[in-house]
């Protein structure tokens, strides 16, 4: 190019980083040599010789989750205002995708990463974290490592309650049989729930599902079948929510009058099921945000500090409010 344009390699390079310190008659003789020969510069080889590459990788299972899909929004949002490039890698929950990712993070392809889960232990977190600036949102597993979250033990807890306020003496928890700290958190909020009003904890009112509809409608229409009692089910998703309530609408059960139903997530079934689901609401925005900014200061090598944000209930038709 800069035989084409009959300058010097450092005049290329100055009119390529838009320095400014070229007359404009030079910058154009650049600029035609670089449209003639059809340059495109190495971005990658330009990041790493820069030692940063200004793209956050942000790591989960799966892209199908609607409320992951707005938090991920939200990352991408905030990092663009700062001139990050967002990379999604979804992992389908498989242990040795999540590795092979976060090596191409440690060996500099990506300044930091956001989990926003997976099923690496503790441990393999933290030497990750040794290498590359790891922040944790939503989910987290090393409480040692930045995170972003909401306290899942407390919602699951003022959900629960406002079914058992609600005159709900035999409410289904429906979950899902994993190790993920909101899963883990809102059982023992549904138990406290249940333990401070004086109610039994009955083993048989534990429903697993995997967070689909389809699989809700049929994990749920077994367990209707069973004739065990129960006049309330909070659901740790909407989806699952959905799915027991087209179970009960087909075999004409009145929600919320005979049954009242609780989902989580604030998601688009919460709304335009019929009824309308009753849920708890993460403040999505502010996750995906938050975990960028926290991610941002760890890079900068700024203080970093765990946060909790508020959830709240939107309340609608599935419940008697």
């Amino acid at each position: 190019m800069a035989k084409e344009a009959g300058v010097s390699v450092a005049t290329v390079s100055r009119v390529i980083n838009n320095s400014g310190l070229c007359t404009e008659a030079t910058e154009k003789a650049v600029l035609d040599a670089i449209e003639k020969l059809g340059y495109k510069p190495n971005l990658f080889g330009k990041a790493l010789k820069q030692s940063e590459t200004k793209i956050i990788m942000v790591l989960l299972s799966s892209i199908a989750n609607t409320f992951c899909a707005s938090v991920i929004r939200s990352i991408d949002k905030a990092a663009s205002k700062k001139g990050y490039c967002t990379m999604i890698c979804a992992t389908e929950g498989v242990k040795e995708k999540e590795s092979y990712f976060l090596n191409y993070a440690v060996n500099g392809l990506f300044d930091g990463v956001i989990i926003l889960n997976c099923s690496l232990s503790k441990t393999e977190i933290a030497e990750f974290s040794r290498h590359v600036p790891i922040v944790q949102c939503n989910e987290y597993i090393n409480r040692n490592i930045p995170y972003v979250s909401i306290d899942n033990k407390k919602a699951a807890y003022d959900a629960v309650s406002m079914l058992i306020a609600n005159g709900r003496k035999n409410i289904v928890f429906y979950t899902v049989n994993n190790s993920l700290v909101s899963t883990t958190q809102r059982l023992i909020g549904y138990k406290k729930a249940l333990a401070d009003n004086n109610l039994p904890f009955n083993e048989k009112l534990i429903l697993y599902g995997n967070y689909g509809y389809r699989n809700a409608i049929s994990v749920f229409k077994d367990f209707f079948n069973s004739g065990i009692p129960f006049d309330g089910v909070f659901a740790i998703s909407d989806r699952m929510a959905a799915g027991a309530m087209n179970v009960l609408a087909e075999n004409g059960i009145k929600i919320p009058e005979e049954v009242e139903i609780i989902g989580f997530d604030n998601t688009d079934i919460s709304y335009t099921s019929t009824p309308k689901i009753t849920t708890v609401a993460q403040p999505h925005r502010d996750l995906g945000e938050n975990a960028f900014y926290q991610l941002e200061n760890t890079i900068l090598g700024k203080s970093t500090s765990n946060i909790i944000l508020p959830h709240s209930i939107v309340e609608r038709d599935s419940t008697n409010n």
